[in-house]
């Protein structure tokens, strides 16, 4: 599968807005054409006003044909372009492939009803949204590394991984990783777990030293329709 990411930054109190337009509109006909939702989420701390919503595709021809698709609804030029008109500031997309131990989400996920447990645990879900730049042809090291070690140091204290990106086409030498927290507690104590585990100082570090350029974290929310792992 390939990844359309997109990054797009909302007038100020927008946010909610935006968000009813992508539930109501924008998802349902992305769905028509087997486009699949792979993230959702909108910047609590850090860069503000911004949300990231990443859509899967099969494969290149299946990107161009959807795109062209969609783009032509009826239902996309007349209600869900309208609706949103005037709400984005500006708009950064790059084509991103996932690793593969990242999850799949369905076409079609189901979305939980309000005031259900589920709705409040999802609303409850914090997510550490990670983007690292790394020297150029760091990125397999570093994957192999996260794969065999940070992944199931993290999973031993009940911390998910939501999505795991490189990208393709767009900015170079860089992946996305969002790891989910079942709240703010847990972020804390699970933060504190992972580093204070021996094999993610003995092990884990000593693999990836030197690989990195930058680092840019944010904590992010989801909405009651974005995907979030089991």
């Amino acid at each position: 599968m390939i990844y359309d990411y997109r990054v797009y930054t909302l007038s100020p109190g927008a946010t909610d807005n935006y968000r009813s337009g992508v539930k109501e509109l924008s998802l349902p006909i992305r769905q028509r054409y087997g486009i699949r939702l792979a993230g959702w989420y909108w910047s609590e701390i850090g860069s503000l006003n911004q949300v990231v919503h990443i859509w899967g595709y099969e494969d290149t021809k299946h990107m161009e044909e959807a795109k062209h698709a969609f783009h032509n609804d009826p239902d996309w030029t007349g209600k869900y372009l309208p609706r949103t008109r005037g709400l984005v500031e500006s708009q950064k997309t790059s084509q991103m492939n996932a690793s593969s131990f990242a999850p799949i989400y369905p076409v079609n996920g189901e979305i939980p009803d309000e005031g259900t447990p589920e709705f409040i645990a999802k609303n409850n879900m914090v997510f550490d949204y990670r983007t690292y730049t790394f020297k150029p042809g760091a990125i397999p090291t570093y994957m192999a590394a996260a794969e065999e070690v940070a992944l199931p140091i993290r999973a031993r204290q009940g911390i998910k991984l939501a999505g795991w990106y490189y990208s393709d086409v767009g900015d170079l030498n860089q992946v996305t990783h969002i790891w989910a927290y079942r709240d703010l507690n847990h972020l804390k104590e699970g933060k504190e777990a992972v580093n204070a585990d021996p094999e993610w100082s003995g092990t884990y570090i000593p693999r990836v030293r030197g690989l990195l350029v930058a680092q840019n974290t944010h904590l992010m929310n989801t909405s009651e329709f974005g995907p979030v792992p089991e």
